[in-house]
C-alpha cells in the first residue's frame, strides 16, 4: 500500500503518514503488528515573510458633466487575501455631485486591481470645464506608489453661455379655483435661467364690481418672488373666501412690477373665483319644519277642541292673553292669575312663562311674539238639520329656531298667522287652513379669511299655504287624524342690502296621527298610546347668482301615558302618572333617535284646601352619548276655599334643571330632542300669597298680593292689588288690578314695571 505526500515550499517540522488495520469477518489482526508509520522529512530551507503590496491609481478618460468619471485602484503584488484602501476624492470647479467627493474606502481584492466611479453633475450654468481626482492614502497592510499616487479626469461643460439679462423675460398665467379650495395658486415663469438673482413684486387687485353689501371672495394680497441662479418658476397663493350662497363668478388681477435681472413681459393674470354654493339647505329645512309644527299644532288644538267636547256656539278667543267671547268669570281668572302662577322656564326669569308673559296679579306684558302666539279665536255655528256644525277659527304663532350645520350657524324666527274652516258631524271631522309666514333670520360661519370678516347673510322668508286636514273618531278608544299641504312663497338673500337675491320657494307637507285608549278603568285607572308622523320639504328655485336649494325632514313619534287616581278619604285624591316616550328625526336638519321617561303624582285634600304636585323625567338614553337632559319640579297650594275668590291662598314651586314634564310633553315639544349639551341643573323658585276680602257688598272680591322668585342670577319681587267681582252675586263684569315689579339680574340693570288692567265684558 502506498501513500503520496506532499512537496510544499513551506519550512516546516518533519512529519509521518501510519497505517492501521482494522477488525473484519474472515481474519484476525495481530496485537503486536496491528499499526505501522513512516517518517516523512521537510525538505525546504527558511524563508522571510512577503513584503506588503505596493497600491497605485490610475485614471479613466475625461466626461461630460453628468458622466462618471472612472478610476483603477491597483496592488502589486496581488494580495494573497483582500485589503482595504483610503481615497480621497476632490474636484477642480463645481463639477461633482453632491455628496460624491471625500474620503471614501475601497475593497483590493485578490485580482489585485479594483475600479472605483465618481458621479458628476449636470446642471445648467455655463462655466468651464472641471476635473475629478482621486489620491489614495497611506495606510496599514499595504505602501503608496509614489508615481501614481493620484489621477485626474477631466470634467467638460456642456452649457451654453448665460444669456444677457436685458433678453430675460417674466410672464404671469390666468388661474381658476373653487372657492371651497382655501386658496387659488399663480405661476411665474422666467424665459430662461439666470446666472444671477431675478426678483419681482405681485398684488392683487379688482377686476371686477364688488358689491357693498358683500365681501369679495379673496383677501388682497402682495409680496415678493425670487428667483435663485438656474430656476425658472416661482408660483404664490391668494386667500379666498368661502361663503354658503351661489353667485355669478367673481375675477380678479394679479400685476407684476418692479421687476429686477429680467424684463416683464406678460405681467397681468386673471383670478377667476368659481362659485356652485346653493341656498343653506339647513336654513329652507328650518323654516318649513316650523311651518309645518305651528300648523299641525293648530290643528291638532282644533281638532282636540271639538273632539272632547263640542263648544257651546257663538265667538270666543284672546287677544295677547286677553280674553273675548265666553271667557271664564273674573273672579275665576283673579283666582287663576294669582294662585296659579307657572314658575318660569329654563332660562328666564321667573314669572316668565309660554305665550303671554302674566305677572301674580293677572297683569299681561305682552311683546310682539307673545302677543301673537297668545292670541286666538273660534266661531261655532249652530247644529244644522244632518247634525253637523261649521266653525271658523285662526291662530297666530311664532317660533324662533336656532342650529348648525358643520360650521355654518343657522337661525331665524317665524311668524305665521293661521285661518281655517271645517265642518264636524258625528264621529268625523273635515276642513281647511290657510296659513302665511314671515320668516326673517340668517346664517354664518366663522371661518374668517386672514384678516378678514366671517361668512353672514340675512335671509327673509314668505310662505302661504292651504293644509286639507281630517279626523275620525273609529271607535271609543281610537281617534285618527291626517293632514296635506302645499304652499309656495319667496326667499329673499342679503334681504335690507343694495343687491338682494330673490328666489321663489315652494313647500309640501304630510302628517298623519292616532291615539288609542289601550286601557280604561272605572276605577281611574287609564294607559294610551300616542303616535304621529310627519314629512316636509321645502326648495328654492335656481335664479341669476343663487343656486337651487332643497331640504327634506321627516319626524316619528310615540308614547305611552299611564295614570291612577286612588280615592282618599275625606275627598281627597292620590294620581300617579308615567309616560315614555321616543322620537327619531331624519333629513336636512338635526337627527337622531331618543327615549324618555317621566313620572310623578298629585296629591290633593280639599278639606284641608291642600294640593302637592311632583313631577319629573331624564332621557334615558340617546344616539348622542354626550347628550344629558333632565327637569324635577314640586310645587305645593294652599286654598282652603277653592271655588271662591275670598280668603287666603298660598303657592310655592320649585323646579331644577329643563321642563319636568314627562316623556310625551318633552318629547312631542316642536324642539328636536337635540336640546344641547346642559351643564350643571339650575334651580328655579317661587313663592307667591295673597287674600280675598269681600267689598262693596260682598258683591266684589279685593285681593292683595305678594310674590318672590328666585332663579340663577336672576330675582323677582312683586306686590299688587285686584278688585273682581265674586261668583253669583249679580256684579258687573268689570275688574281692575295694579301690580309692581322689581327684576333683577346679575347682568343688567334692575327693571321696574308698573302695570295697571281695566277688564269690562259685556
Amino acid at each position: 500500500v502506498e501513500v503520496a505526500t506532499e512537496d510544499d515550499r513551506a519550512d516546516e517540522p518533519d512529519g509521518s503518514v501510519s497505517v492501521t488495520v482494522k477488525a473484519g469477518a474472515g481474519y484476525t489482526v495481530a496485537s503486536a503488528q496491528g499499526s505501522a508509520t513512516v517518517a516523512v522529512r521537510d525538505n525546504d530551507d527558511s524563508l522571510p515573510p512577503p513584503a506588503d503590496p505596493e497600491v497605485s491609481v490610475s485614471a479613466g478618460s475625461a466626461v461630460t458633466e453628468g458622466g462618471k468619471a472612472s478610476f483603477t485602484i491597483s496592488a502589486s503584488p496581488a494580495p494573497s487575501t483582500p485589503f482595504d484602501v483610503t481615497l480621497t476624492v476632490a474636484q477642480g470647479g463645481d463639477v461633482a455631485a453632491s455628496g460624491a467627493t471625500g474620503n471614501r474606502t475601497v475593497t483590493v481584492p485578490v485580482a489585485g486591481s479594483v475600479t472605483v466611479e465618481v458621479a458628476t453633475q449636470d446642471d445648467s450654468a455655463d462655466e468651464p470645464d472641471g476635473s475629478v481626482s482621486v489620491t489614495v492614502k497611506a495606510g496599514t497592510g499595504y505602501t503608496v506608489a509614489a508615481a501614481q499616487a493620484s489621477a485626474s479626469v477631466a470634467v467638460r461643460d456642456n452649457d451654453d453661455p448665460a444669456p444677457d439679462p436685458e433678453t430675460l423675460t417674466l410672464s404671469v398665467a390666468d388661474a381658476t379655483a373653487h372657492e371651497r379650495e382655501d386658496y387659488i395658486w399663480f405661476t411665474v415663469r422666467l424665459s430662461a435661467p439666470s446666472a444671477k438673482l431675478v426678483t419681482v413684486r405681485y398684488r392683487t387687485r379688482e377686476s371686477t364690481p364688488v358689491s357693498a353689501r358683500r365681501n369679495r371672495d379673496y383677501l388682497a394680497t402682495s409680496g415678493t418672488r425670487t428667483f435663485p441662479p438656474d430656476e425658472t418658476v416661482q408660483r404664490f397663493r391668494v386667500r379666498l373666501h368661502d361663503d354658503a350662497h351661489d353667485e355669478p363668478p367673481e375675477t380678479f388681477e394679479v400685476v407684476l412690477s418692479e421687476a429686477r435681472g429680467a424684463t416683464i413681459a406678460d405681467g397681468v393674470a386673471v383670478g377667476t373665483i368659481v362659485n356652485t354654493d346653493p341656498m343653506p339647505a339647513a336654513y329652507l329645512g328650518r323654516v318649513g319644519r316650523t311651518v309645518a309644527e305651528q300648523s299641525l299644532d293648530s290643528i291638532a288644538d282644533r281638532i282636540g277642541t271639538l273632539g272632547a267636547a263640542a263648544p257651546a256656539p257663538g265667538f270666543r278667543g284672546a287677544v295677547g292673553g286677553v280674553p273675548m267671547g265666553a271667557a271664564p268669570g273674573f273672579a275665576a281668572a283673579a283666582r287663576e292669575s294669582g294662585g296659579g302662577a307657572a314658575a318660569g322656564s329654563a332660562g328666564q326669569p321667573p314669572g316668565v312663562a309660554g305665550g303671554a308673559q302674566a305677572d301674580p296679579g293677572g297683569v299681561v306684558y305682552t311683546g310682539l311674539r307673545q302677543l301673537l302666539a297668545a292670541s286666538h279665536f273660534s266661531y261655532t255655528g249652530k247644529e244644522d238639520n244632518s247634525g253637523g256644525v261649521l266653525g271658523f277659527w285662526g291662530r297666530g304663532a311664532q317660533t324662533s329656531f336656532d342650529g348648525r350645520e358643520g360650521a355654518l350657524g343657522i337661525d331665524g324666527a317665524v311668524k305665521t298667522a293661521i285661518l281655517g274652516a271645517d265642518y264636524a258631524r258625528s264621529n268625523w271631522l273635515a276642513g281647511v287652513a290657510l296659513t302665511h309666514s314671515l320668516a326673517d333670520g340668517g346664517y354664518r360661519a366663522d371661518q374668517p379669511a386672514v384678516g378678514g370678516p366671517g361668512v353672514e347673510d340675512a335671509v327673509d322668508t314668505t310662505l302661504t299655504a292651504a293644509i286639507p286636514y281630517a279626523s275620525w273618531q273609529a271607535s271609543a278608544r281610537l281617534s285618527l287624524w291626517g293632514a296635506a299641504g302645499y304652499g309656495v312663497g319667496e326667499v329673499t338673500l342679503g334681504a335690507g342690502g343694495p343687491e338682494p337675491l330673490h328666489a321663489d320657494l315652494d313647500w309640501t307637507m304630510a302628517a298623519a296621527g292616532l291615539r288609542s285608549d289601550l286601557f280604561l278603568s272605572a276605577g281611574g285607572g287609564a294607559l294610551a298610546l300616542v303616535s304621529d308622523a310627519m314629512w316636509t320639504r321645502t326648495g328654492s328655485e335656481r335664479v341669476n347668482g343663487l343656486a337651487a336649494s332643497g331640504a327634506g325632514l321627516s319626524r316619528l313619534r310615540i308614547g305611552l301615558q299611564g295614570s291612577w287616581r286612588f280615592a282618599l278619604p275625606g275627598g281627597g285624591s292620590l294620581a300617579p302618572k308615567l309616560e315614555v316616550g321616543a322620537r327619531r328625526d331624519g333629513g336636512d336638519a338635526e337627527t337622531g333617535s331618543g327615549v324618555e321617561v317621566g313620572g310623578g303624582f298629585v296629591w290633593t285634600d280639599p278639606g284641608l284646601g291642600l294640593k302637592l304636585d311632583i313631577e319629573g323625567r331624564t332621557l334615558v338614553t340617546h344616539e348622542d352619548g354626550a347628550m344629558r337632559d333632565r327637569g324635577f319640579s314640586a310645587s305645593f297650594t294652599y286654598d282652603p276655599r277653592p271655588g271662591s275668590a275670598r280668603g287666603p291662598w298660598l303657592a310655592l314651586r320649585q323646579d331644577r334643571g329643563g321642563p319636568a314634564r314627562g316623556g310625551l310633553d318633552a318629547l312631542f315639544a316642536n324642539d328636536p330632542v337635540a336640546r344641547g349639551r346642559r351643564g350643571p341643573d339650575r334651580g328655579r323658585w317661587h313663592a307667591e300669597a295673597g287674600y280675598g276680602l269681600p267689598v262693596l257688598g260682598g258683591r266684589f272680591v279685593s285681593t292683595p298680593h305678594a310674590r318672590y322668585g328666585l332663579s340663577h342670577g336672576a330675582r323677582e319681587t312683586s306686590l299688587g292689588w285686584r278688585l273682581a267681582p265674586e261668583h253669583n252675586t249679580g256684579a258687573p263684569e268689570a275688574s281692575l288690578a295694579i301690580v309692581t315689579t322689581r327684576r333683577e339680574h346679575v347682568r343688567e340693570p334692575a327693571d321696574h314695571r308698573i302695570g295697571i288692567e281695566i277688564r269690562s265684558r259685556w
